[in-house]
This record gives structure tokens, sequence and C-alpha cells, in this order.
């Protein structure tokens, strides 16, 4: 009789050969359902495991950035600051933004606040922009986010930005008045 089950195994085993079916598949389908959703989650684990150690790990591109209060506040309790890359959000203040077509940068200062609300801001921070390139919608007033780090530049602290970004207004209003009724002007 232990011969005759060889005999069946190696028959089996030449058919799936002969089918293409693999012992490792022939393997999973005998295995329960219950370990299969084990297996296939713990992969799924650790799939999205690798990918947050490796692109949400420090000094990555994915940065948030900080308000121009909040980035004043950490950089007089923290020296470190300076070599840091740092993003930070404010508006750029009426009339600094200064165009040096010679040294190809653009100086300007940024404050907490929009112009309208904060007319005088009375913090304001330096932002040196090696580059003349600025976005379209970069002008007094705009809403920026300036990427860059903090420097030592004779013996002042100064924001040396690699990239502006202008924000989009995130309100429209109209400027025109709304006819009267029954008037027919377009």
């Amino acid at each position: 009789m232990p011969h005759r089950e060889e005999r069946e195994e190696r028959e089996e085993l030449r058919e799936r050969t002969l089918t293409g079916e693999s012992l490792l598949h022939e393997r999973v389908r005998k295995m329960s359902k219950g370990a299969q959703l084990t297996i296939g989650a713990s992969l799924i684990f650790a799939l999205l495991s690798w990918y947050g150690y490796t692109n949400l790990e420090a000094g990555s591109t994915f940065q948030y950035y900080q308000t121009l209060d909040e980035f004043i506040a950490q950089s007089n309790r923290d020296e470190s600051m300076v070599g840091r890359s740092l993003r930070i959000h404010g508006y750029v203040a009426p009339g600094t933004i200064d165009r040096n077509l010679e040294a190809k940068h653009v100086t300007f200062a940024v404050q907490n606040d929009p112009p309208h609300k904060q007319p005088n801001a009375r913090t304001t921070l330096s932002i040196l922009f090696r580059s003349l390139e600025t976005p379209d919608l970069f002008q007094d007033g705009a809403d920026v986010v300036v990427e860059g780090e903090l420097v030592m530049e004779s013996g002042e602290m100064v924001f040396v930005a690699d990239n502006v970004l202008a924000k989009c207004p995130s309100k429209f209003e109209a400027n025109a008045e709304v006819p009267p009724e029954g008037s027919t002007s377009l």
C-alpha cells in the first residue's frame, strides 16, 4: 500500500508540473483564509511602515511651515535655528521689495499679518532671495511662504531664501456695484 500512495503522489506532482501549477500555489490554496488575510495585512503594514520611514523622516521634502510669530518665538529660545532648512509663512511688507539687478537678488521683508489688517507691522523678517525670478503673484502684501535657512552674515541674522511661493488669495471680492433691479445694463 505505501508504494501505491507514493505512486499517486508522483503522478499528481507530474500533473501539476505539466499544468504549470507550482507547489507554492498548492500550499497557498490549502492555507486557511485567516492565515492568508494575516499574511496580506502584515505585508501591507510592512510596506506602509517602510514608506513612512523613508519619506517622512527628518530632512525630507515633506515640511510644514511656521508663521512668522512662531518662527521668532522659536528662534529667540533656540540658537540651533541657524543653518537648518525652514519654511516661513507671512505677507510681503509694503514698500520693502528691492530688486538688485547687478547682484541678481531680491530683498524684501515679511510680516505676520496681512497689510490691510496691520499696515505698520512691528515685527518683520528680512529675506534675501538669490534670484530675480519671483512668482507672478509676488507683490506688496502678497501671501508668501519662503523656503531657505537662517544664516549669520556680517554679524547679523539673515534669512536666505532658496524658494519663494506666492499663494493665491483665498477670498475674491467683487469691486463693481450690483445694478438696481429693473436695469438692463451689462
